[in-house]
């Protein structure tokens, strides 16, 4: 009869497929480069769009004066597209980078289309 120690040092021939890791390393590779492609497109488009919209939204609100409102939207658009590209590569998730920049973009549109346009 066999002990335990005895069953414990017998090889054990694994029979299940798996993934040569090569191919593992290149799909985690691929996925990798695809995450950072898409979060350098969200904070590219998606922080532009951010920041414009931001910009008109509040060089309507400061109507009254339109050449100091359009300067400061602009100023302050500009800030807020540079903190949302920096912002979408700081956040852990890249479901929140996108919602962190989707959801604010279309508050601010509706506040624009509220505002008269």
């Amino acid at each position: 009869m066999m002990n335990s120690s005895q069953l414990d040092a017998l090889p054990i021939n694994h029979l299940t497929t798996s993934v040569p890791k090569k191919t593992q390393q290149t799909s985690s590779l691929l996925a990798y480069r695809f995450m950072i492609f898409y979060r350098f497109i969200l904070a590219l488009i998606g922080g532009y769009v951010l920041a414009s919209l931001s910009a008109v939204v509040i060089a309507q609100y400061f109507a009254e004066s339109r050449g100091n409102a359009a300067m400061s939207a602009t100023l302050i658009a500009f800030t807020l597209w540079v903190c949302a590209f920096i912002w979408v590569f700081i956040v852990n998730k890249t479901l929140k980078a996108s919602l962190g920049i989707i959801l604010p973009s279309i508050f601010l549109f509706v506040i624009y289309k509220f505002l008269g346009n």
